[in-house]
């Protein structure tokens, strides 16, 4: 008997035939299915036949390798010569699939684990390769030079002078990784405290006169501007309007009895820009100066930018500057189109992202408040913040450091 004979008959477990259960997809397309009573001469390990026999492509069908189930039996017969011979038939089930296409084999991760291994942080030389130029942002608020509280006008000239070779320190950092090529000096407001009109006790705790207070901006301002503006190929001064220089305040008003222009913190941006722009060595430098407006604009980076004090927004939170924001929009194209929006007054700092702009409230520079902190235990720690903005990032900021 031949060995096509006798895989011809059933063997003695399976006694069916080659049979090909199919499932089928939404589409009507063959996804997978079983294979019962496959029948060979010898250990199967190639089934491309069998999807053959069965009309698929081999190529688009694999088995389930964990479903393969054989049987075994012998077969004998006498030959015309009187002897008998005996084999061993097969016969096989097993599950099969259609193959995927996005299937990870062995193969892949191996490949995954090679490139882990062999994978380092990129090599750069400082001033080569950095990438897109970007700008570093120091903001300079509530410094309220003149107010007693926190260690009076000493310690905030101690805090501000630190804060400076500091956000150097810092600059020199980054600049190892990032094209720090611009530099914004920020004044959030409030650069000194004031006189009156703005708390009772404000005309017996102040420290200075209206007169010294002033000069004390300027030479703050003045030493920020000579030690650093000189080591960037563009620098900028954004200032605002607020609520503590207000003129029309100093008479001892709670409210000030002239227009929004009449303020402090602008006349003295004026003034040092009257001083940089006849000093050899600024002419890089850029002012925006508000008249009477309450918000601000530049880009830095190709980042647009919104400036205010914050004193005129309601809340101290991200709910309340959304709510001021959504007004502002409506009336003011430039506040919709501002990516980071950068604020003060409220002495804290907070972030917050709300989808089409990012917003920072700025720390305030001077010494704190005694009455916060004696009536509700609150207080929020005194600095500088200062973070990097460019298309380098999908933000458009980061490296935030709180100086």
């Amino acid at each position: 008997m031949s060995i096509a004979d006798r895989l011809s008959e059933p063997p003695e477990k399976d006694a069916a035939k080659e049979n090909g259960d199919f499932r089928y997809g939404a589409d009507g397309s063959v996804v997978g299915g079983d294979f019962t009573g496959i029948r060979s001469e010898g250990p199967m390990t190639n089934w491309d036949h069998v999807f053959e026999k069965f009309m698929l492509d081999p190529e688009l069908f694999e088995i389930l390798g964990d479903t393969v189930r054989a049987s075994t039996w012998q077969s004998s017969k006498r030959t015309e010569s009187g002897d008998r011979d005996v084999v061993n038939l097969f016969a096989y089930r097993a599950s099969f699939r259609r193959k995927t296409t996005n299937a990870i084999t062995e193969a892949d991760v191996s490949d995954a684990q090679k490139r882990a291994r062999a994978w380092k942080l990129p090599r750069r030389i400082p001033g080569s390769g950095l990438g897109e130029p970007v700008a570093a942002i120091l903001n300079l608020s509530d410094m309220q030079l003149g107010k007693s509280e926190g260690g009076g006008i000493d310690a905030t000239l101690d805090r501000l002078y630190d804060g400076l070779e500091n956000f150097q320190a810092e600059v020199t950092r980054q600049r190892k990784h990032r094209n720090v090529t611009e530099l914004v000096i920020v004044n959030n407001g409030d650069p000194f405290e004031g006189i009156a009109g703005n708390y009772a006790s404000q005309n017996h705790t102040v420290q200075a006169g209206l007169r010294g207070q002033m000069n004390l901006v300027l030479d703050v301002w003045s030493a920020y501007a000579r030690e650093l503006y000189p080591s960037f190929d563009k620098g900028q001064f954004v200032s605002v309007l607020c609520n503590h220089t207000e003129f029309g305040r100093q008479g001892g008003s709670a409210k000030s009895i002239t227009s929004d222009s009449d303020n402090g913190g602008a006349f003295l941006a004026e003034t040092l820009k009257r001083v940089l722009d006849v000093t050899p060595g600024f002419d890089h430098v850029d002012f925006t100066i508000p008249h009477d407006e309450m918000s601000v604009y530049t880009t830095a980076a190709n980042v647009p930018m919104g400036f205010n004090h914050g004193h005129k927004i309601p809340g101290g939170d991200a709910a309340g500057f959304e709510k001021w924001l959504n007004g502002q929009a409506r009336g003011d194209q430039r506040a919709h189109e501002a990516r980071i929006w950068v604020t003060a007054h409220r002495h804290n700092f907070q972030a917050w992202d709300l989808g089409s702009t990012f917003g920072f409230s700025c720390p305030s520079c001077d010494g704190g408040s005694k009455w916060l902190r004696d009536t509700t235990g609150k207080f929020s720690r005194s600095g500088i913040i200062a973070f990097l903005v460019g298309e380098h990032h999908p933000l458009g900021w980061s490296d935030v450091a709180f100086l």
